[in-house]
């Protein structure tokens, strides 16, 4: 099969996988729909909404560091804004043209490149459990590396947003860095689409895994949010809800108390 849309014609890669996307894309946003509804009721039906009994308000302990707090409400802010503008290149069909449009679809790149060092440093600190990890001086480590256990599940969740994470960064970086020229116009076109296949399967499998952490510590749990951006949580939330946080440091202040 020829393409020739954008300048000289060349012959596809994999002609009858394109064509099958191309003819079934305007489905894409329904299926999306479907999924998410779907998971949303499994996570609701399975697990509920958990809720810490507060009765001692202002007894609090200082769990996260200014460095963990930026960087996880960066990943956050970062992760919504690449969601929204993929999707919107996604859905084209749907969402169609206009400035607001064309404007989502242009700064996905940029924001993209600069997730780049806020994943890496979100991988970082979210690798605290391993067996073979050590924390040789808590006092230094506990402001770098989050405290406490990961649950099984929560586990699986960080080992999938570090592989297709990283997916999503080389993939992206790769898209972004290409472009093509009179003389490699036809062979970039080919790499470029090639490579978007594994970054558009990177954003679906770790968007089912992402929306299973969020709904698992900002959804399902009422409170996490204000902690996340204070870096203190009451003692009582900890004690009912992540008891490994004081098991693991028995040096934790209280503050209020």
């Amino acid at each position: 099969m020829e393409v020739g849309l954008f300048g000289p014609k060349y012959d596809a890669i994999a002609p009858e996988v394109i064509r099958a996307f191309e003819e079934r894309q305007h489905l894409l946003p329904i299926v999306f729909t479907v999924e998410f509804f779907l998971f949303l009721t499994m996570f609701i039906v399975a697990k509920g909404r958990k809720q810490a009994k507060i009765t001692r308000e202002n007894e609090k302990i200082q769990v996260y560091s200014i460095f963990q707090r930026i960087v996880i409400l960066l990943n956050i802010l970062f992760m919504i804004y690449l969601f929204i503008t993929g999707f919107s290149i996604t859905f084209g069909n749907w969402t169609g043209g206009g400035y607001i449009a064309r404007m989502m679809r242009a700064t996905h790149e940029v924001i993209g490149l600069g997730w780049i060092p806020i994943w890496l440093c979100m991988t970082i600190i979210a690798f605290k459990d391993h067996k073979y990890f050590i924390r040789p001086s808590g006092k230094i480590w506990n402001k770098i590396f989050l405290r406490g256990k990961y649950k099984h599940m929560d586990r699986i969740n960080y080992y999938m947003f570090v592989a297709f994470g990283s997916i999503l960064v080389v993939s992206g970086f790769i898209i972004w860095y290409l472009f093509p020229d009179a003389s490699t116009y036809a062979q970039t076109i080919q790499v470029k689409r090639f490579i978007l296949f594994f970054h558009f399967m990177g954003s679906a499998i770790i968007s089912f895994f992402t929306f299973e952490t969020i709904y698992s510590y900002f959804v399902s749990v009422k409170g996490y949010i204000p902690g996340v951006i204070t870096g203190k949580l009451p003692v009582e939330y900890l004690e009912q809800l992540r008891p490994d946080v004081l098991l693991e440091d028995k040096t934790l202040k209280i503050e209020g108390k």
